[in-house]
């Protein structure tokens, strides 16, 4: 194994070690996310700056606000990345928010995530044709895929808006993934909005077909992908798709030999994201935009639906 790649396997566990006592409040999944999201910056995690940017958020919020729970955690995580980072960009945040309430769509942790997306990447532009185009592009995901389309597309909806992607565009995209998708009989939830994510964000084709060729072989070899982090990983998806899915073997025997975490307490879905975002950022790929962002969604994704799973569960 190249030693920038068990560099990175030691950095990302030793910030999840240190999470782990920092912000134990936090919960497992949430730690992970924030050993990763340091990790790929090769630094360790400022506890104190995360906190400082909670109790900030705390003080300016409602108790009942939508910027409170576990997508306090990730965006306090999220914020504390930025070594310039001035509070007056929480502000901005908000209005973002206001603005996106006034779209029509709903308040909620989903939405708070995707206000912060806008307000990152559309500084210096008109914040308010971005929101208008969201709604549009979400509505034609309504129409088409009603039964699938929901609030956690929100942020997928405002990264193709933040990107001006002609509505056609999109449609056009959309039905073609949507054959694709059929015929490799992949069907969850996020599989067509993920798809059309990794082609319109990377402006080439060619990544739908490596995503889609990925997802295979990582089916092949009996190796768990979760879907909620579908809309990620065609932004980390390798042009030799066989080599990364052999590197994700080799990093998930070092996590485990290294943590037994890995091994014992961990959902392999969410353990084989984890080793596909430590070889992603410990190689000089060309750098893409949303990676963190996405990265969040999943996460939270992900905790929403094993809240969910542990609720059926107890009225069993």
């Amino acid at each position: 194994m190249e030693k920038v790649l068990e560099d990175r396997i030691n950095l990302t566990i030793n910030n999840y070690r240190s999470s782990k006592v920092e912000l134990r409040n936090d919960g497992d999944l949430i730690n992970h996310f924030a050993a990763l999201i340091y990790a790929h910056y090769k630094r360790e995690i400022p506890f104190e700056k995360v906190k400082e940017i909670r109790r900030y958020i705390k003080s300016t919020s409602s108790r009942m606000s939508s910027f409170r729970g576990e997508i306090l955690y990730i965006l306090s995580i999220l914020l504390a990345c930025d070594d310039n980072f001035d509070y007056k960009f929480i502000e901005d945040i908000y209005k973002t928010m206001d603005l996106l309430k006034d779209e029509g769509f709903n308040e909620c942790d989903y939405l708070t995530l995707t206000a912060y997306v806008i307000a990152k990447y559309g500084k210096n532009k008109d914040k308010s044709l971005i929101t208008s185009k969201m709604k549009e592009v979400y509505l034609l995901l309504k129409e088409k895929y009603y039964n699938i389309t929901g609030e956690d597309d929100y942020l997928v909806c405002a990264l193709w808006a933040l990107n001006e992607i002609d509505i056609d565009t999109i449609k056009e995209f959309i039905d073609t993934i949507y054959n694709h998708v059929s015929e490799i009989n992949i069907k969850s939830k996020n599989s067509i909005q993920g798809l059309t994510n990794a082609i319109i964000l990377n402006e080439s084709s060619g990544y739908m077909y490596r995503t889609i060729e990925f997802m295979m072989q990582l089916e092949k070899r009996k190796i768990k992908f979760a879907d909620q982090f579908l809309p990620l990983i065609g932004l980390l998806t390798n042009r030799d798709v066989r080599k990364a899915v052999n590197l994700i073997e080799e990093v998930t025997e070092k996590l485990i030999e290294e943590e037994s975490e890995y091994e014992y307490y961990m959902d392999k879905g969410f353990r084989t994201v984890i080793s596909l975002c430590i070889i992603f950022f410990a190689n000089n790929f060309e750098e893409r935009k949303y990676v963190d962002e996405l990265l969040a969604l999943g996460v939270y994704c992900f905790i929403k639906s094993k809240n969910k799973g542990m609720f059926a569960e107890a009225l069993a």
